[in-house]
């Protein structure tokens, strides 16, 4: 390679570099067990409490629209996602807890209607047969977004007033919970206050283009600068 192209090559690496930087990547998804740190990865939160379910055994699904805009239909399902099954009510009157009318069974939350949660948090633990909460007991908590990034985390000693959420720079679109379920016992997994939320956009693609459109000039003056400098002086008499 000679000078000449070197010189041509070196802006035009530089600028594709950069417009790499620039271009949206793959989602990144992060788990917290602090509300104060989610809240502050997310904007716009919404938090649906559950308070207004009044009956004890209710039905398989809900749609629920907690307000910001946001919407979402969860299901009671079977462990092995097989059938539905049906929803209970744990807590109080004036705390309700989204519980399962079985142990076994795993509390879904699907986001699919909807393009604006991008995360998604909430209290999640143990109760007994009665709807009460149980100490010590493990949750399972899986979150999928649309790039299809998911995370599994397993709460040791759930407890009610323990925050737990993800976010991730791409649309959440699945989120399930579940009790583990200890030798000699049984819990139900309870939810209770989720917290939705949406996150800071990734550049927009025009956004690239003016970058791109930017960086061609530079690399253009860097050429013509460089193609001056290479040409033969002309002789002096």
């Amino acid at each position: 390679m000679n000078l000449f192209t070197t010189r041509l090559a070196a802006p035009a690496l530089a600028c594709a570099a950069l417009l790499g930087s620039a271009l949206p990547a793959q989602a990144d998804m992060s788990f917290y067990s602090s509300q104060a740190a989610f809240n502050a990865a997310i904007s716009a939160p919404v938090t649906d409490s559950f308070n207004d379910l009044f009956w004890a055994q209710g039905p398989n699904a809900l749609y629920r629209e907690p307000g910001g805009g946001y919407s979402y239909v969860v299901n009671a399902l079977k462990f092995d996602g097989s059938d539905y099954s049906s929803f209970y009510n744990a807590g109080s009157d004036g705390d309700v807890w989204l519980s399962t009318d079985q142990a076994t069974d795993v509390i879904s939350f699907d986001f699919t209607g909807s393009d604006k949660v991008y995360g998604v948090g909430g209290f999640f633990f143990g109760t007994d047969m009665l709807g009460a909460f149980q100490p010590g007991q493990s949750i399972k908590l899986n979150a999928l977004d649309a790039d299809g990034v998911e995370q599994v985390v397993i709460i040791d000693n759930a407890q009610p007033g323990t925050f737990y959420g993800f976010a991730s720079t791409s649309q959440i679109r699945y989120f399930e919970i579940s009790a583990v379920q200890a030798a000699g016992g049984l819990t139900w997994v309870a939810a209770n206050d989720l917290v939705l939320g949406s996150v800071a956009a990734v550049p927009e693609p025009s956004s690239s283009a003016l970058l791109l459109g930017g960086l061609g000039l530079l690399a253009g003056a860097a050429h013509r600068r460089s193609a001056k400098s290479s040409s033969p002086k002309k002789p002096q008499n």
